[in-house]
């Protein structure tokens, strides 16, 4: 038995309809995640400057695809309509650059920031149609750039510590592709698929890369987070007691915790009684540190 299937906790019993995009900020020890299709960014302190368990929210009017803490403070949000800023002082969202607003069947989905500071993110259709989608890249200066075409359902994004490699998983497909990563130019290559799920275990959802170069995917449908090796070999499985796995991210004053986030959506009454906790976010301490999440730099 691995130390993380021995240390797997309820850790916020939260039960959002669709958690996503969890996000640790080392600098306030805050945990940070979203609420999809609710609009709302929850963020808790877990700093021991307030009170225990106690969590702050923004209300943004859209559906949220994924946030990003911005150096200049605030957040930059991939929404609905497109992108925009919002902040914990207030409610709301403000749209700055607009990406689906002729498309109203589309939305944005999950992303992550470079060691740049630029944005990676990508697009879907509501009713999931193959090819819809498109992974942009967003500078500090919010200039948008597409990047690559014809993706289902774009999801988890991340980067080999060495920088030189950056993982896409498409929720749509079942398929995790590596490609070769250009910093400087902020352009990927090569192309190449190194792990299609079975029907059994799922589809590949968010996703993090642990300092060691492994993936930690959450498997939507599936109850699980896979480890799978730089080349896709799966390591080990942690079975979550939530059907629905949205994203995964390390975290903690030593980043290693695991935080996982679940989702309620779209279980059956009969479904949510056996799975109370579904939505709830889930903590594990896997044996293995994360990289640290870069912040937009714009």
């Amino acid at each position: 038995m691995t130390e993380s299937a021995d240390t797997l906790e309820l850790f916020n019993d939260c039960r959002s309809d669709l958690g996503e995009g969890p996000w640790w900020d080392e600098t306030s020890h805050h945990l940070m995640w979203l609420d999809l299709f609710e609009g709302k960014i929850h963020t808790l302190d877990l700093s021991g400057a307030c009170e225990a368990g106690a969590v702050r929210t923004i209300v943004t009017g859209q559906h949220i695809g994924v946030f990003a803490l911005r150096e200049r403070g605030g957040l930059l949000v991939a929404a609905q309509d497109g992108l925009g800023t919002a902040d914990f002082a207030r409610d709301g969202f403000e749209l700055r650059v607009p990406i689906n607003a002729t498309e109203p069947d589309m939305r944005s989905n999950d992303g992550a920031c470079d060691a740049l500071g630029r944005l990676w993110f990508g697009t879907m259709a509501y009713d999931q149609t193959p090819g819809r989608g498109t992974v942009y890249r967003v500078d500090p200066d919010f200039s948008v750039t597409p990047i690559l075409h014809g993706v289902t359902t774009s999801n988890g994004m991340g980067w080999s510590p060495d920088g030189r490699r950056f993982y896409h998983a498409d929720t749509g497909t079942g398929e995790i592709k590596v490609y070769d990563f250009d910093l400087a130019q902020g352009t990927i290559g090569n192309g190449r698929v190194i792990y299609t799920a079975p029907p059994s275990a799922g589809s590949p959802d968010g996703l993090t890369v642990d300092a060691e170069g492994d993936l930690w995917v959450a498997m939507w449908g599936g109850g699980a987070v896979l480890r799978l090796g730089d080349d896709g070999v799966l390591k080990e499985t942690l079975a979550i007691p939530a059907t629905y796995v949205t994203s995964v991210t390390f975290g903690g004053a030593d980043l290693r915790d695991l935080f996982i986030t679940t989702a309620r959506r779209p279980l059956s009454a009969a479904q949510l009684t056996a799975q109370p906790h579904a939505g709830s976010i889930f903590r594990c301490r896997p044996g293995v540190a994360g990289q640290r999440q870069y912040r937009f730099a714009g």
